[in-house]
């Protein structure tokens, strides 16, 4: 019986899905017994071949148990049988081994030949047993094109395909075609598995619109949702052809894809303040307004982007401002244009013992974030400047130190010399203007001012932590430096505080022209509240107007925590507690059973003291003191949420939702730059379908990239700033960018 039930054992364990080693025969013996058949090898002085489970586990003789009988401890688990050959045998020690969890060969599906290898633990490694799948290879290759955004015709090069055979030479190679159908495949079943994330949840969207190079408009649109274990997420949900630009056309495409993921409770929807995007939210509105997820008619679901606000309100303020900028612009423009300047300029940094991680950086006029990185990176610089113009001869003679012209004297009164040095630009001769001690003041006055927009909009831009809560602290900030300026003796610099005031009314108001759920944010931050927005008020516009607004939040506020009750299945809906009340007493008056009357009356009263109860959340929210001012890096508003939510039940759901929805539509804006990648000039000929298919793929497989690449991934700004020469360097040679990527991915490779 032991010996028959052991073949039996041993072929499952050792069959075809898991060899084993010979224990005392080399691998020639090994394939000459397997010819021959021979009889196993028989134990020393007896006639019956020893089982295999013996192989498996230890064995105790008889004389040294307490019962006197023979047992068999498991190697791998130390689990202990009573393996007397007389009257137990192996069979319970065989079946064991078959589903041993600590037994290496029982970890890998069956399915093919499996070979050991190291696995890395947090304690060390730990031998486990691996097979190869020709499937789960394929799928692990496809995924790798759509992550790193390489050409489908990168499976057929050459020396990728040596590589995978000197990798793994039972790989068979694929062709470009079955990378196509395979990236439909992965797109379909990663789309399965949002839909299903997202069924029955509300969500708040960004969208807008980019034409690629194919001259096609495409639309991004965006998820941003907080899950159940209190963690922001973000999705694209479409990446698709639109008409063209106008509101009804985007609106209706919006509600197209909606409708194709089954969505039905959409919260905010951020977009920029393009008059198009207006007229799609009104058409939303009007169509969505009865669907099941909607919080309060749509009152709060149009969010201007406020990085888009920020942008128009600098770029007022610089129209006005001096030439001091654009002449240190055209100075630092000819040290960057050629190496042979560069290094001169870098022996008058090094004369200078100018210490500085900043690099010089050349802008683009249009764009305000380039302009204030440019002149904080030159400000450093000034006197490396200053020697270039002594010591090269061409720099002194392109740009003339107007400092101590003739027929020019300094008039340091309100800026007045700063406004008759000239444009900067080219002359008539030719000559452009050295920048001076004043120009340098200027470019450091500047440098202050921008910094707060410059840090508000980084903050705005963010995708992968909560936005919403600091948009009001940082406006507020900006709203006093603005009044100060505006107050200003330089004229330069209250003009351009004029010009940004006037924008600001535009947008702000007394901030009565924001949505509201941007206030509402701010009071869900538990180191806040509510006297933090009437206190910021205050200083603004004084104690009425400080008090109107107060009450317009709270107000806000309690309609959408009302809203919330009455959709939530764990409450009580308050506006019907009334009248289930007066209901119950009219039923009283028929029963005959004064019981049930009774056990009638009880359940309306506990259904009013729940609707109280739940009621009074956001008063008592509100009238608890506010949490420490800590450093900001160390607070986590989701998590304080969380650890709340069993005190704030209906509360944390509003919350959930209002933290979720961001300020602004970078997280839509990024995925065009995914989008300019794909479609580079080699790649024009993909179609929309496949280009929605990487797109959106490449976001969806990405959630379970560790979240350092995810956040670089999310970067807009590519040239920040470059620590050193090396990094410039970098970026140039195509080594891996700031978005982990490398530049020249692709380039060559035609699909």
């Amino acid at each position: 019986m032991d010996s028959a039930s052991g073949d039996e054992v041993e072929a499952v364990i050792h069959g075809g899905d898991t060899p084993t080693v010979p224990r005392k025969s080399t691998k020639r013996k090994a394939k000459a017994k397997a010819r021959a058949k021979p009889p196993k090898a028989q134990k020393q002085g007896s006639g019956r071949p020893e089982s295999v489970a013996w192989d498996h586990f230890d064995k105790i003789e008889a004389q040294d148990t307490a019962d006197g009988i023979q047992r068999g401890i498991c190697k791998y688990c130390r689990n202990e049988y009573m393996a007397d050959p007389k009257m137990h045998g192996t069979s319970s020690m065989l079946a064991h081994i078959t589903v041993c969890k600590k037994y290496p060969y029982n970890r890998e599906p069956k399915g093919g030949q499996q070979t050991l290898s190291f696995e890395h633990k947090k304690d060390g490694f730990e031998l486990v047993a691996t097979s190869f799948s020709q499937g789960s290879a394929r799928t692990a290759l496809v995924e790798m094109v759509m992550l790193d955004e390489l050409s489908f015709a990168f499976v057929e090069g050459a020396g990728f395909r040596k590589f995978c055979k000197a990798l793994q030479p039972m790989f068979e190679p694929i062709s470009r075609y079955t990378v196509a159908r395979d990236v439909v495949k992965i797109f379909n079943r990663e789309k399965a598995k949002l839909m299903n994330v997202l069924r029955g949840r509300r969500i708040s969207l960004t969208t807008d619109t980019w034409t690629s190079i194919q001259n096609l408009n495409y639309m991004c649109l965006t998820a941003h949702f907080i899950d159940d274990d209190w963690k922001l997420h973000k999705r694209i949900l479409n990446f698709c052809i639109v008409d063209d630009h106008k509101g009804d056309t985007i609106g209706k495409k919006i509600e197209a894809c909606l409708l194709e993921w089954n969505i039905g409770g959409v919260f905010t929807i951020t977009v920029d303040n393009a008059s198009s995007n207006a007229s799609a939210m009104r058409y939303l509105v009007k169509k969505t307004k009865d669907w099941e997820g909607t919080v309060l008619g749509h009152d709060y679901l149009h969010v201007r982007c406020c990085a888009h606000i920020l942008n128009l309100i600098v770029s007022d303020g610089l129209e006005e401002r001096a030439p001091s900028i654009a002449c240190i612009r055209e100075v630092v423009r000819y040290v960057r244009s050629s190496p042979s300047r560069l290094d001169s300029f870098k022996k008058c940094v090094l004369k200078e013992k100018i210490e500085s991680k900043k690099y010089l950086c050349l802008d683009v006029p249009t764009r305000w974030n380039s302009t204030y990185l440019m002149l904080d990176a030159a400000q450093k610089f000034e006197k490396a400047f200053n020697r270039l113009h002594e010591e090269d001869s061409n720099f002194k003679a392109i740009f003339k130190d107007d400092e101590f012209s003739e027929g020019e004297e300094e008039n340091e009164n309100n800026g007045a010399f700063r406004g008759n040095r000239g444009s900067g630009e080219n002359r008539g001769n030719g000559e452009k203007r050295k920048p001076t001690k004043e120009d340098w003041g200027d470019c450091r006055t500047f440098v202050h001012f921008l910094r707060l927009f410059y840090i508000a909009t980084k903050r705005f831009s963010g995708s992968l932590y909560v936005t919403s809560d600091v948009f009001f602290k940082d406006m507020y900030v900006i709203q006093l430096e603005v009044e100060k300026l505006l107050k200003s003796s330089d004229i330069l610099l209250s003009s351009m505080a004029f010009s940004m005031k006037e924008k600001l009314d535009k947008y702000w108001g007394k901030g009565d022209k924001m949505n509201l759920l941007l206030y509402v944010a701010a009071v869900l931050d538990p180191r806040k509240k509510l006297d933090y927005v009437e206190f910021c008020f205050i200083r603004l516009y004084g104690e009425d107007t400080a008090n109107a607004m107060k009450q317009k939040v709270k107000h806000c506020l309690i309609r959408l925590f009302e809203d919330y009750v009455k959709h939530d299945k764990n409450s009580v809906e308050v506006p019907n507690v009334c009248l289930a009340s007066a209901s119950a007493m009219t039923i009283d008056d028929d029963f005959d059973d004064p019981h049930k009357a009774l056990a009638s009356q009880f359940s309306s009263y506990m259904e009013q003291q729940y609707s109280i109860s739940s009621k009074s959340e956001v008063d008592k929210y509100l009238a608890e003191s506010c949490e420490a001012e800590d450093d900001d890096s160390k607070f986590d508003i989701l998590m304080w949420w969380k650890n709340n939510s069993v005190r704030y039940n209906v509360l944390s759901q509003v919350a959930r939702d209002v933290l979720a929805f961001p300020v602004s539509t970078v997280a839509s804006e990024s995925a065009f730059s995914t989008g300019g990648r794909i479609l580079d000039p080699f790649r024009s000929s993909l179609s929309p379908a496949m280009v929605e298919m990487l797109v959106c793929g490449q976001n969806w497989l990405r959630n379970d990239v560790p979240i350092s690449l995810r956040k670089a991934m999310d970067d807009i700004e590519q040239y920040e700033s470059y620590d050193s020469d090396e990094d410039l360097l970098l970026k140039i040679s195509g080594s891996p960018n700031k978005n982990g990527l490398c530049d020249f991915v692709a380039i060559g490779l035609r699909i």
